[in-house]
């Protein structure tokens, strides 16, 4: 159900293949003759979840599942516009996925199996945001002359929503009738969006004067109640901690 699904990765590394020989041909000149640019940002890291919440605990004491196994890789795409030297304004798509397969901690199979199952979370981040640069992203010079700085550190804001599902796979065991459990195969969901709000600090490194290296933190929060397969388990606690390492198109 994740955006990401309809951009796929394989799709934006092409694009960025395509757009840096394409920029870094764009001009001979080593600045621009404008302030107001577009910024294409492709970043790569990793992704901790927030893990607090009663569907965590429970698995936590019925199984070998352990919250800090759902780290995990993210993807971070940006788009936006440099309105001054100070004040840029754009969007932003965060896609995470991670699972983490766990051992059932009381029951085996009829042939003294170990029984697993696998616990997935998913989430997409998607919004508006505003990056102040408050030492200026470039130096100005002349009447219309601008070029970008060796360091370029950076605030973020940003507010949307996140799309999530959290599923599991594999064997369970009914306990409806303690004197005679079973094994069965399923898969239990739940899924939704939920308002989203964000803080992030960075710096930028300037490789050429259309490409930077750039380096982020960022901090999301949200929660959504958990219902489907999980009615009951109280709220998901969508918040996150992330960092990145990735590359700065500048147009």
């Amino acid at each position: 159900m994740s955006p990401l699904k309809y951009v796929p990765t394989t799709f934006l590394f092409g694009v960025l293949v395509l757009l840096f020989p394409a920029s870094a041909l764009a001009q001979k000149n080593d600045y621009f003759d404008r302030t107001n640019l577009v910024y294409l940002e492709f970043n790569f890291g990793s992704n901790d979840p927030d893990d607090n919440g009663d569907i965590y605990d429970f698995l936590e004491n019925e199984s070998t599942f352990d919250r800090d196994d759902l780290d995990g890789f993210a993807f971070d795409f940006k788009v936006y516009y440099q309105l001054n030297n100070r004040i840029s304004l754009g969007g932003a798509v965060t896609a995470y996925e991670e699972d983490t397969t766990a051992e059932n901690l009381d029951f085996v199979d009829i042939n003294g199996h170990p029984i697993f199952n696998t616990t997935t979370l998913d989430t997409t981040w998607i919004g508006g945001q505003i990056i102040w640069t408050p030492f200026g992203a470039g130096e100005t010079f002349g009447t219309r002359g601008w070029a970008p700085k060796f360091f370029v550190p950076y605030l973020s804001a940003g507010v949307g929503f996140k799309v999530w599902e959290f599923h599991q796979d594999g064997e369970f065991v009914d306990q409806t009738d303690p004197n005679d459990p079973f094994i069965f195969a399923d898969r239990f969901e739940s899924d939704g969006e939920a308002f989203s709000t964000r803080l992030g600090a960075g710096f930028r490194l300037n490789l050429h004067k259309n490409v930077d290296l750039n380096f982020q933190l960022q901090r999301d929060w949200g929660e959504d109640d958990l219902e489907g397969s999980f009615i009951g388990f109280g709220e998901l606690d969508l918040g996150s901690q992330s960092g990145f390492v990735g590359v700065t198109i500048r147009l």
